[in-house]
């Protein structure tokens, strides 16, 4: 099962080009950090393996950091499962997040910090159960799960809700409550806490944005209650996981649940990292929009205690391998249209857009002799930016002339470039007018003949204009380069 999941990554991997998010990330692999103005460092690594490792700059090479870390992450559900209801749950909990969209391509095969928290997430729980069992060395048992708990922040701030679901077990649960009178949990939760210090280190000296921005996000400042909002929250959810395996998840996780408290052999434990982080934001949903995937974590949980729900008949095989089926069929789609456009879609509603023309563009831009050596290479926001950078190849400087530039203020903020010029590219489907953008800041603007391009079998309307004399820039408001506030 793993061997085939992994060809199907490694297959969605190749075919098609990096998501906005993907590119930005790669461009963290070529400035390493302690820790970036969106995440903790570890997402760097993670899109950087592949070109180090051959020296590629390739849809696949980008995503085989993701690939490897996901394939890792796999047997974590066989074991935990299998320790605690039985070899034919584990064959359960291992197929099911093959079932749903979000676990088999988007934290399996596309480079996000989720790769590598789902990997820490799921093996920390492994652990925790061996540490309830009392099958492991006390000790080396504790440090391992500090360790795991180290990376999961390391790749994203929301691991917070790992130790916070400990604290909830143990509320509930006698052996878990027993830890908080083990000198060896607080060595594990020093050894998390150090493992994160490189993360606070780089905040300390850059005026903790970070953290503002991470556990700010989303909101105006002021609280009130959103309805409108929790649908949204909710149907997000059951989009990532399909409806069909949403319904099976909260069935079969509390369907004949062990009510051993705390027992070792008991259950109820895990039913905590299932429901903490999913309330969480399911609750953070009510104030602000949250993203679907923020609560994925809790579902890793999720697919053990539906598994031990659930006994391993003709008709669980059936509908479990009817939803990998579908969900296979789904990445199918999503592959063909990227490739092709098939479906036709509105360019704002269509994701696979986001990869394409940007190439085609700069290479017409270098054979007509519009983009030459020493330019500048302008865009209007950071995800554009990391796609421009990738089509690119690091031949250009890359600058970003936005109001929130992310690591650019920190990388290319626009104060540095005065006087310079290049080229101003975009997708037309942005429908922003440049030259408003632009004539403020330059002291030449002229559009250039690029229009529509061929980004394999697809057409994408492209545009770009040709800059002189930086005049105008507008300081970042954070990082390194940012204004001196008035006393």
């Amino acid at each position: 099962m793993i061997a085939g999941s992994l060809i199907v990554r490694l297959a969605a991997s190749a075919l098609i080009g990096p998501g906005f998010d993907e590119a930005y990330y790669h461009e963290f692999s070529r400035r390493l950090a302690w820790s970036y103005f969106d995440h903790p460092p570890l997402v760097a690594f993670v899109a950087g393996f592949g070109r180090w490792l051959t020296g590629a700059w390739a849809p696949l090479t980008l995503r085989l950091g993701a690939v490897l870390v996901f394939t890792f992450a796999l047997p974590g559900f066989y074991l935990l499962a299998g320790r605690m209801y039985g070899r034919d749950a584990a064959r359960l909990a291992l197929l099911l997040p093959h079932a749903t969209p979000y676990f088999l391509v988007g934290a399996g095969a596309f480079v996000i910090p989720d790769n590598a928290l789902a990997a820490a997430w799921i093996w920390a729980l492994v652990v925790t159960q061996r540490l309830r069992e009392h099958t492991i060395p006390r000790t080396g048992g504790f440090i391992l799960l500090g360790a795991l708990a180290g990376i999961a922040l390391l790749a994203k701030y929301h691991a917070v809700l790992l130790p916070a679901s400990l604290v909830v077990a143990s509320t509930y649960d006698r052996e878990l409550r027993r830890w908080w009178l083990d000198l060896r949990l607080y060595l594990a939760l020093l050894v998390a806490a150090a493992s994160f210090a490189p993360v606070i280190v780089w905040n300390a000296g850059n005026g903790w944005i970070s953290f503002a921005e991470q556990f700010g996000k989303g909101t105006s400042g002021e609280f009130r209650l959103r309805f409108d909002l929790i649908g949204q929250a909710i149907g997000g959810q059951i989009g990532y996981l399909t409806p069909w395996v949403a319904v099976a998840l909260y069935i079969g996780a509390f369907r004949r649940r062990a009510l051993g408290g705390g027992k070792p052999g008991g259950d109820r434990w895990l039913v905590a990292f299932f429901l903490t982080p999913v309330i969480a934001f399911t609750l953070v949903g009510l104030t602000r929009g949250i993203l679907p995937h923020w609560t994925m974590p809790g579902y890793i949980a999720a697919f053990a205690l539906a598994a031990g729900g659930f006994a391993w008949s003709r008709r669980t095989r059936r509908y479990t391998t009817a939803a990998v089926a579908v969900n296979l069929a789904l990445v199918a789609v999503v592959l063909v249209q990227g490739a092709t456009g098939l479906i036709r879609l509105a360019p704002n509603a269509d994701p696979t857009l986001d990869p394409a023309g940007w190439r085609e563009t700069i290479r017409e831009l270098e054979r007509s002799g519009e983009l030459r050596e020493g330019d500048l290479i302008f865009a209007h926001k950071w995800f554009t930016a990391g796609e421009l950078a990738w089509a690119d190849r690091g031949r250009h400087e890359l600058v970003l002339l936005g109001d929130d530039p992310h690591m650019y203020a920190w990388w290319a903020p626009e104060t540095v470039y005065r006087g310079r010029g290049g080229v101003f590219i975009t997708q037309r489907r942005y429908g922003i007018d440049p030259v408003k953008k632009l004539e403020r800041r330059f002291v030449r603007v002229e559009r250039l003949p690029i229009d529509t391009v061929r980004a394999g079998s697809r057409l994408v309307r492209m545009a770009a204009w040709r800059v002189e004399g930086l005049v105008n820039p507008h300081p970042p408001p954070y990082g390194p380069h940012a204004p001196l506030e008035s006393p």
